[in-house]
């Protein structure tokens, strides 16, 4: 089997010559950009400045780690992606040299950053997003009022675009026409089309709206629905026969359960969910990969009943999220796509080869696993976790 090939037959729940390998697949399967350094040191590829991707500050996965790496699945876009990223004819000239967290990297032409006289360095992207000193990450300015976080336009004057602009779907088409004929992977596309995260009035202040005014809330939430089928539509006109996965996020858990309660998300999001996953079968063969970080096992099995495909990253430390409980609950109805390294569970090397052993055998077993870590593997990640976490892999991936 190539690497597409592979990847399909996951998708149809039939069991592949191998477990996929989903690292660098998606944008929440992926590595810090200093993390990813580390990768080029443990496949022995030549080692080049990584290319900033996103505000996460994913590594773009070059051609030949891919290779090196085996993996089967290859991210192409996403609005979350810098559009230099985008693997075209003029691929090179999109990037320049900037030099962050004291290593050389590459980053898009158009971006600006600021380094302050206390070392915080400042992303300009629009909305300025903030590296304090001593961190890798880069986040939106702090909210100091939280008064100021509750205040929300009118669902009325709330219209999310239909379409996705006809330049932006021809380039999308030929770029997956290109690699699809170019290439023998699995093409995954990132998350494109308005989603269900819709917070009006910050993260605070639409908590406060479920609670006081849940019909103000779903009246957004369904105008974020029909923006997001109708773009589904055009995406799938445009790359539908090329691409095997389209990507969609929203985080309900934290490490302990869902943060707003199960029975708070069954009254405002389950509808939504089960009409855009049902309708979404029924437009496209791309399957949904769904990414939600923590603890929502106790949604899980309505995800399933909504029509969800595939279920990232599987956050084994958060409660009730063992690989085992998972896969004998839902592994005939869910792919799970990474779980195999989580950062707070590994003290030393011969830990993490063992629980990534032990993960990959529970969660690929009959099929519907593709391997990667939980999330984006961070900076801090050690070499040798890396290279525990591949031969593992390679060690127990055939069945």
């Amino acid at each position: 089997m190539n690497s597409r090939q592979r990847v399909q037959t996951v998708l149809q729940r039939k069991v592949p010559d191998r477990i996929p390998c989903g690292l660098g697949g998606c944008e929440t399967a992926g590595l810090h950009v200093l993390a990813y350094e580390k990768l080029q040191s443990v496949l022995g590829v030549d080692k080049k400045p990584p290319r900033l991707n996103t505000f996460m500050s994913n590594a773009v996965f070059e051609m030949d780690v891919l290779d090196k790496l085996e993996a089967d699945i290859l991210l192409v876009d996403s609005h979350r992606m810098c559009k230099a990223s985008l693997r075209g004819a003029d691929y090179e000239s999109q990037w320049k040299e900037q030099t962050l967290w004291g290593r050389t990297l590459k980053v898009a032409k158009s971006d600006v950053f600021e380094t302050r006289s206390d070392g915080t360095v400042v992303w300009k992207t629009g909305r300025d997003l903030v590296c304090p000193p001593g961190s890798f990450f880069f986040d939106a300015p702090e909210v100091t009022d939280l008064t100021a976080d509750f205040s929300y336009v009118d669902p009325e004057n709330y219209n999310p675009p239909h379409s996705l602009g006809e330049e932006f779907l021809r380039n999308l088409e030929e770029l997956t026409k290109k690699l699809y004929n170019e290439t023998e992977y699995s093409l995954c596309l990132g998350e494109t089309i308005t989603d269900l995260q819709i917070a009006p009035g910050g993260a605070i202040g639409s908590m406060v709206l479920m609670m006081e005014e849940p019909e103000v809330m779903k009246a957004f939430l369904q105008k974020s629905l029909e923006s997001a089928l109708a773009q589904l539509v055009v995406l799938d006109q445009a790359v539908g026969k090329y691409v095997d996965i389209l990507s969609i996020a929203h985080d309900f858990g934290d490490n302990k359960c869902v943060t707003i309660g199960d029975g708070l998300w069954r009254e405002i999001y389950k509808p939504f969910y089960m009409e855009l996953f049902t309708r979404w079968g029924q437009i496209t063969s791309m399957k949904s990969n769904f990414h939600s970080c923590g603890s929502i096992y106790s949604i899980l099995g309505d995800l399933v009943e909504c029509g969800l495909d595939i279920y990232n990253p599987v956050q084994l430390s958060a409660t009730d999220m063992e690989a085992s409980k998972l896969k004998n609950e839902f592994g005939d109805k869910l792919i799970f796509w990474g779980g195999a390294y989580d950062s707070q569970l590994f003290v030393n090397d011969e830990s993490v080869y063992k629980s990534v052993a032990d993960t990959i055998r529970v969660l690929g077993k009959d099929g519907g696993y593709i391997f990667a870590g939980v999330h984006n593997l961070t900076p801090e990640i050690p070499e040798s976790h890396l290279s525990e976490m591949i031969y593992a892999w390679r060690d127990v991936r055939q069945y």
